[in-house]
């Protein structure tokens, strides 16, 4: 990490599209109506996760909303875009920077949740949302009829019920979108079923097993029964849906913190046997050895080396206190993350070389279904090549890395200093939703 850049700047708009001339214009000439060509956007409707309903700095929050790639989309051409929005500082809070450095001067960065609860601002809307869009949904919640309020309950995750609301807009997902009639609509789903394996260290899953990402016949099953539903109720009906991006590509997974790397490097010094990150495998009882070659290609994956309490990144935390877990005899709580196998990194925070061989297995299949799909609905459908797309920015980070430059921004997949993803590593920001957005937007007028 290098420093930190705004990441409140406004570059939601950085399209370069067919269907907007690009022009110097001064204050007082106001912009003439954009060309969509043959796509009708008269009713834009919106199916996905967090990524879709403008979550961001793990919350979802208006601001953040407002600048989801759809939203942008949906402004750009001058569209009419119910959005569920929920008032600052969102639900839950959402994250804001308090400082980048310690006392000494080391970049450091302290990351904390604002004060209080958002709540939800359009509840009594009289249809269904056009952006439903949903924190944590799986594909197998597109076309599930379980009522909201107890689902919310039993998943712990109150956007069901926010974004939802009541049966008679549509029992599921999916039948909401039917309702509202869309000319065209914007599918991306299938992050979480990879994610939330990946991002619990391979310690829970979104298969019947609960310890695996979503099996991929049922993936298959289910993402055919959604297009087939949408096609089935409008034959007309144009879809731009994206794929599943490449965990490598996220800083969630590709962050190692300073004062991790500090302490591997002084652990070395002080003892040459040590040879990077002592962690725990994935059946919890073996360990291994992450090298700093290891960790800066990626062979090991770490999660935000932080304290879930305090969100504080990259610095040591007792893990034991976290967890509500006894401290081991000879245990040094202040250097969890391991130099001796008596202290070692826990398994959910590492997502050892099985784990990412079932996380890569899975985001293959997955879209290789997307892409088959894609290719069977010619007429109907195409494809916005996230994992691609991402792949070719992640590429161009780093350290070393020239950025990948859009509309004479430069950005990289670099937690906070890059741009492009917010907060909490996984989630882009307003300038990484306008990337997407031209994505979904080059491949529409493709």
């Amino acid at each position: 990490m290098k420093k930190f850049i705004n990441l409140s700047m406004i570059i939601g708009l950085v399209f370069t599209l067919t269907f907007i001339g690009c022009e110097d214009r001064s204050d007082l000439t106001a912009p003439s109506a954009p060309s969509t060509g043959s796509a009708d956007f008269t009713k834009l409707v919106s199916i996905g996760n967090s990524l879709t309903a403008g979550y961001q700095n793990s919350s979802l929050y208006q601001s953040g909303q407002e600048n989801s790639f759809v939203k942008l989309i949906a402004d750009q051409v001058g569209t009419s875009f119910a959005v569920p929005y929920i008032s600052e500082p969102g639900i839950p809070a959402r994250l804001y920077v308090n400082s980048l450095y310690d006392a000494q001067g080391n970049l450091s960065p302290d990351i904390k949740s604002k004060e209080g609860l958002g709540s939800p601002l359009n509840l009594d809307y009289a249809a269904p949302y056009n952006n439903l869009g949903i924190p944590g949904a799986i594909i197998y919640d597109v076309i599930d009829e379980t009522d909201f309020a107890a689902k919310s309950t039993a998943r712990a995750n109150p956007y069901f019920q926010i974004v939802l609301r009541n049966q008679a807009l549509g029992a599921s997902i999916l039948k909401q979108a039917i309702n509202l009639q869309p000319t065209l609509l914007t599918l991306w789903i299938g992050n979480n079923d990879v994610l939330g394996y990946a991002t619990s260290g391979g310690t829970k899953g979104t298969d019947i097993t609960g310890t695996l990402p979503t099996d991929v016949n049922v993936f298959n099953t289910l993402y055919t029964q959604i297009i087939g539903g949408l096609l089935q109720a409008n034959p007309n009906l144009k879809i731009a849906t994206a794929n599943i991006p490449n965990i490598k590509a996220i800083p969630f997974f590709t962050t190692v913190g300073a004062r991790v790397a500090q302490a591997i490097t002084a652990a070395q010094a002080a003892n040459p046997q040590v040879q990077g990150l002592v962690y725990f495998m994935g059946d919890n009882v073996t360990f291994n050895v992450a090298t700093p070659a290891d960790l800066a290609s990626y062979k090991v994956l770490l999660t935000l080396v932080s304290s879930p309490a305090a969100a504080k990144i990259g610095q040591p935390f007792n893990w034991y206190e976290t967890v509500g877990a006894s401290v081991p005899p000879n245990v040094d709580v202040n250097f969890p993350f391991g130099v001796t196998p008596q202290n070692p990194w826990p398994n959910a925070y590492i997502l050892d070389q099985v784990e990412i061989g079932n996380v890569e297995t899975a985001t293959t299949a997955f879209n290789q279904t997307i892409a088959n799909t894609v290719a069977a609905n010619p007429n109907n459908m195409v494809l916005v090549n996230i994992f691609s797309e991402f792949n070719v920015i992640a590429s161009k980070s780093g350290p070393s890395g020239e950025g990948y430059v859009t509309q004479g921004v430069r950005v990289k997949a670099d937690f906070i200093s890059g741009g492009l993803f917010s907060l909490d590593g996984v989630h882009p920001t307003n300038l990484g939703h306008g990337i997407v957005a031209n994505m979904f937007i080059n491949a529409i007028n493709a």
